[in-house]
């Protein structure tokens, strides 16, 4: 009997050994409510074969009302600013943001703040979902909204493809106040071939989406920006308009 328990509390004691060596599943939610948020991308513009426009979606969870003050970074780096007031527990769609808060037709990267509450705390948060949508065929993008700014670190988007069936076009917001050069190079998916390159050149705070003319098949782009930035890729489809929306990750060795 004692040697039973022995060998049980050993077989016990392994297991919790190996479980505290399993990473654990991160939690579902991927972002979260925040006062400060940015949509890298939104439209409102004529493209191939459709009409993009962003429909987003402004939620109050708490229970106080506030006004967010939302500002529009075009490719120039010009500011257009508009408040949308929420009351507590409110949401407000709109089908075409830039067009309905704006007026605006083009593309550009947007910021959300919301007030400090009383006493300078952050309990003002709210949440967004955005898409870019086609109009008239309904297919949709989801965009990713951003809590934490960029930085001038090397990032990367995998699983890129230019050809006949698909085109690719990078866009990067540059959340400096200052002219901003990302370098932007595509590789083949084995890494070992450089395709090509170029630059982005962006004024201070300005957006920019621009298509890629090298042809490759799942491969990958390199952003270098000089200052802080955020970038992106958009894959779509040519005979359907469809897009496949890619936040480019960080790396720095």
């Amino acid at each position: 009997m004692k040697r039973l328990m022995t060998l049980l509390a050993l077989a016990l004691a392994v297991a919790t050994s190996l479980s505290a060596q399993v990473p654990k599943r991160p939690g579902a939610l991927n972002n979260f409510a925040s006062d400060f948020q940015t949509i890298p991308v939104m439209g409102n513009v004529p493209g191939a074969g459709a009409v993009f426009q962003t429909y987003v979606a402004l939620l109050n969870p708490t229970a106080s009302a506030f006004a967010i003050q939302v500002s529009l970074y075009d490719a120039a780096g010009v500011k257009r600013d508009a408040s949308i007031t929420l009351a507590a527990g409110e949401v407000k769609t709109y089908q075409n943001f830039l067009d309905e808060v704006f007026h605006f037709v083009g593309g550009g990267a947007v910021t959300f703040k919301a007030p400090e509450s009383a006493g300078g705390t952050h309990n003002n948060r709210f949440i967004i979902s955005a898409e870019v949508r086609t109009s008239g065929t309904r297919f949709s993008t989801t965009i990713p909204s951003l809590e934490f700014t960029g930085t001038s670190s090397r990032s990367f988007v995998a699983g890129v493809t230019a050809d006949s069936n698909f085109r690719t076009n990078v866009g990067c917001f540059n959340q400096s106040d200052a002219a901003n050069r990302v370098k932007v190079t595509v590789f083949d998916k084995t890494g070992t071939q450089n395709i090509g390159s170029f630059d982005m050149n962006l004024p201070a705070n300005a957006w920019l989406q621009t298509g890629v003319s090298f042809v490759v098949s799942d491969g990958y782009v390199r952003f270098e920006p000089e200052g802080a930035a955020v970038c992106y890729a958009v894959i779509v489809d040519n005979s359907t308009a469809d897009g496949r929306f890619i936040s480019a990750a960080e790396f720095q060795p």
